[in-house]
C-alpha cells in the first residue's frame, strides 16, 4: 500500500516537470505544485491510517494465537475405528510421522542385530544380550555368531511428560533390555546361573552385568521437571559415569566396538558392573547458562539408599560370621549399600567437559560357581531365592573425567578413570542380594582385596562425518590393574608376564576399533567394522587364549 502511494506521488512529479517543460508558463508550475502538495498530505494521512490498521491487526492476531483451536466434534469409538488406527501405524512409522505419542506418553524403542566372526569366541546364550566380539577367559574356538545389539541395547519403552503448573512437569520413564536373539528379558546373572559348575571351555557367553531379567531392567523413575530448576526423580536410574559414555565413548558405548560399553565394569560400573544402574536411588540434574561466558554448565548428584539384603552369618565367625563357612546360628549381616555420585560439566563452542566422583560401599559382584560347587553347609537354612551364584564384595571409590571436541566433520574423544577398590567395611554373608534380578549369593568373599586394588581405564578416538548420512570411527581403549594381592602372592606369582599369574597381579587390557554406520534414513541404519582385544598378566588369569579380533555387521531400527 505504502509503495503504490509513493509511486504515485512520483508519476505526478513527472508529469508535473513534463508540464513545466510544455507549457512553459508560470502558472501551470504554480497549479502543478499545489497538486504536488495536496497529493503529499493525502499520501501521509493515508499511511498514518494503514499504520494504525496494521497494528490493530497485529493485537487480534496475538489474542487468537493464545487461544486454543476449536476441537473438532469427535467421531463415536469403534472396534473398526481402532483396528484403522493400528493399521495405519506401520504406514506412520515408515514414513517418519513422529513419535508413538498419545495423551502425553511416547513409546520408544530400538531393534538392533547382526552377525559377528570371532577368532574365539563362544556359544550364544539366551539370557546375555552381546555377541562375542570382546575378549573373555572362557573364550575357545573360532566361530560365527550373531551380534545381538552391536551398536545399541535392543530396548523397548514408554515415558512421559506432563505440565502441572506453570513451568514444573511430572515425568516418567520405564524401559527394559532385550535380547534380539532370543527374545528374553535381557539377564546377565540368569546367563552365569546357567553356567555354574561348567568347566571354561564348555561355557557359552555368560557375564556380570546390571540387568538381571527384571520387567524395567534398564531404567524405571518418576519426579518432577523444569527448565529453570532441573529434574528430580526417584526410582531405578543410570549412573552418571553411565550417562557419561553415551556423550564421551567415541564408540558410544556400543557393545561391538567398545570394552567400556559391552562391560559395565570399568568406567560405568566404576570398577564393579553392577553400579551402572541402580534401584532405590535418587536423581538431581540441573543445567544453567554461566552468565556473560558463553558456558553452558550442568550439575547433578544421585544418592542410593540401602535395599536388598545383606545375607547371612553366625557368631561363631569374627566380624558376625558375614562371609563365613560356619552356619549353624545363621544371624543377619548389617545391610550397608548405600552411595552416591556428583557429576559437573561444561560447554563453551565447540568443547565439552564432564566429570563424576563416587563412593559406593557393599559392591556386589557375581561370578559363577566352580565346578562340583552344588551347596554350602547350612545354606538349606536360608531362603535364597533364585539358583545362586558367587559373589565378591567391595567398597569403591572413583572418579573419571572426560572430553569431547567438535571441529568441522569431525569429532575427538578423550577420557580417563581411577577405580579403588577396598575390603568392605561391612561384609556380606551367604544369601545376599542387592537388587540386580533375584540372584542371591551362595559363596561369597570378603577379603578378595588385602591391598587396594586400582583399575584405571583411559580411551580416546575420533569420529568423522564424510556426508550427512556416513559416519566413521575410530577408537583406542587400555585398561590399567595394579597388583593388590598378599605380600606373599605379589612376591611369588607377579613375576614376569606369564598369562598363569594371579588374578590379582598388575595385568593390562588394550582394544582398538574401527567401523563405519551408513543411515538410510532417520530411523535405519546398517553398521559394519572390527574389534581387537588382548590381555596380560594377572588380567590374563584363568583365559584359554589372550588375544581376540571380531569382525561384525549389522542393521538398526529406531523409533
Amino acid at each position: 500500500m505504502k509503495t503504490k502511494l509513493m509511486a504515485a506521488v512520483a508519476v505526478v512529479a513527472i508529469m508535473a516537470s513534463a508540464g513545466v517543460a510544455t507549457a512553459q508558463t508560470a502558472d501551470d508550475v504554480a497549479a502543478l505544485k499545489a497538486q504536488a502538495a495536496a497529493l503529499k498530505k493525502q499520501n501521509q494521512a493515508l499511511e498514518q491510517r494503514l499504520n494504525k490498521i496494521e497494528k490493530q491487526q497485529a493485537k487480534e492476531q496475538a489474542v487468537l494465537a493464545r487461544q486454543p483451536a476449536p476441537a473438532a466434534a469427535a467421531a463415536p469409538a469403534t472396534a473398526g475405528s481402532f483396528v484403522a488406527q493400528a493399521s495405519n501405524l506401520p504406514g506412520q512409522l515408515l514414513n517418519g510421522d513422529g513419535p508413538l505419542t498419545w495423551n502425553g506418553i511416547t513409546v520408544f524403542g530400538t531393534f538392533d542385530t547382526g552377525l559377528s566372526y570371532a577368532s574365539h569366541g563362544a556359544p550364544m546364550s539366551g539370557g546375555f544380550y552381546a555377541g562375542d566380539t570382546y575378549m573373555q577367559k572362557f573364550y575357545n574356538h573360532a566361530m560365527w555368531n550373531m551380534a545381538p545389539s552391536g551398536l545399541s541395547q535392543t530396548t523397548l519403552g514408554i515415558k512421559g511428560e506432563e505440565e502441572l503448573m506453570s513451568g514444573v512437569s511430572g515425568v516418567f520413564y520405564a524401559s527394559t533390555g532385550i535380547n534380539p536373539q532370543s527374545g528374553q528379558l535381557a539377564n546377565a546373572p540368569g546367563s552365569q546361573v546357567a553356567n555354574n559348575g561348567i568347566p571354561l571351555y564348555n561355557q557359552s557367553m555368560n557375564i556380570d552385568g546390571t540387568r538381571g531379567g527384571q520387567p524395567f531392567n534398564d531404567q524405571l523413575y518418576a519426579g518432577l521437571s523444569s527448565k529453570t530448576f532441573g529434574q528430580l526423580t526417584f526410582g531405578r536410574h543410570k549412573t552418571f559415569s553411565n550417562d557419561l559414555l553415551s556423550t564421551y565413548d567415541p564408540a558410544g558405548a556400543a557393545y561391538n566396538y567398545s570394552p567400556i560399553g559391552y562391560s559395565g565394569t570399568p568406567v560405568a560400573g566404576l570398577g564393579e558392573t553392577d553400579l551402572g544402574r541402580e534401584d532405590n536411588t535418587m536423581k538431581y540434574r540441573v543445567a544453567f547458562p554461566l552468565l556473560a561466558t558463553g558456558v553452558n554448565a550442568h550439575v547433578g548428584g544421585m544418592y542410593k539408599f540401602a535395599s536388598g539384603t545383606a545375607g547371612y552369618g553366625s557368631t561363631g565367625v569374627v566380624g558376625n560370621g558375614c562371609g563365613g563357612t560356619t552356619y549353624a546360628t545363621a544371624l543377619p549381616c548389617r545391610l550397608n549399600d548405600t552411595g552416591y555420585q556428583i557429576n559437573a560439566g561444561a560447554q563453551y563452542q565447540a568443547l565439552e567437559l564432564d566429570g563424576v566422583v563416587s563412593h559406593f560401599n557393599q559392591a556386589l559382584t557375581y561370578g559363577t560357581l566352580g565346578t562340583g560347587t552344588t551347596n554350602v553347609l547350612g545354606v538349606n537354612q536360608i531362603n535364597l531365592g533364585n539358583p545362586g551364584l558367587a559373589g565378591t564384595i567391595a567398597d569403591i571409590t572413583s572418579f573419571m573425567l572426560a572430553a569431547k571436541y567438535t571441529w568441522n566433520q569431525f569429532k575427538f574423544y578423550a577420557g580417563y578413570a581411577n577405580d579403588h577398590y577396598s575390603n568392605p567395611n561391612d561384609p556380606m554373608g551367604v544369601g545376599a542380594n542387592t537388587g540386580t534380578g533375584d540372584y542371591a549369593v551362595i559363596t561369597v568373599s570378603n577379603t578378595a582385596f588385602p591391598n587396594n586394588k586400582v583399575l584405571q581405564t583411559i580411551w580416546g578416538g575420533v569420529k568423522y562425518a564424510y556426508d550427512p548420512k556416513t559416519e566413521f570411527t575410530l577408537a583406542y581403549y587400555f585398561l590399567d590393574q595394579n597388583s593388590f594381592g598378599t605380600a606373599k602372592a605379589m612376591a611369588t606369582q607377579c613375576s614376569g608376564q606369564s598369562t598363569k599369574q594371579n588374578g590379582a597381579c598388575f595385568g593390562t587390557t588394550s582394544v582398538v576399533s574401527a567401523y563405519v554406520d551408513y543411515h538410510f534414513t532417520k530411523r535405519f541404519d546398517a553398521y559394519a567394522g572390527l574389534m581387537w582385544s588382548g590381555v596380560t598378566g594377572g588380567m590374563a588369569s584363568g583365559y584359554l587364549y589372550t588375544s581376540n579380533w571380531a569382525p561384525s555387521a549389522g542393521i538398526r531400527y529406531t523409533f
